[in-house]
């Protein structure tokens, strides 16, 4: 069907099969953050494309905050921030496909009940941003609409 809001590869990847991951790098005083995402992002790759030389993903983790979301005192709700940057190049054709200065990701969760959300503790939050964060970079990437 066409038209229909499936996923496609892009077209202008088609040469690429394979993927190199760098280290991310993490400017922000949060352990292991970074070790987490880069599995995250590693394991959204490695869904579609092998590990290799055809191309690069880099990035930086620059932010990394937990902040009281809301007028409530104690809060209900927090809201993790994370700033970072990516570059993804295309090293068959060295060409950078992606540079992203300015990636922002937010992710609110309640921490009481009968918010109309379960409540989540930060380490499953923590983990749900991680993932939904790494879905995120690697769908912009490799796959449009």
């Amino acid at each position: 069907m066409f038209g229909c809001g499936y996923i496609t590869r892009s077209e202008s990847l088609k040469h690429i099969d394979s993927v190199t991951i760098s280290p991310i790098a993490n400017e922000t005083s949060e352990y292991g953050l970074e070790q987490e995402l880069g599995d995250s992002i590693k394991q959204e790759f490695y869904r579609r494309w092998s590990e290799g030389s055809d191309s690069l993903f880099t990035a930086t983790i620059r932010n990394y905050e937990v902040l009281p979301f809301g007028q409530s005192n104690p809060p209900e709700q927090y809201r993790i921030v994370l700033d970072m940057s990516f570059v993804f190049q295309d090293l068959k054709r060295n060409k950078i496909i992606r540079d992203e200065k300015n990636y922002e990701k937010l992710y609110d969760f309640y921490v009481v009940t009968g918010r109309g959300k379960a409540p989540e503790d930060i380490k499953t939050a923590r983990a749900n941003l991680i993932r939904e964060t790494s879905q995120d970079i690697v769908n912009s990437i490799i796959e449009e609409w």
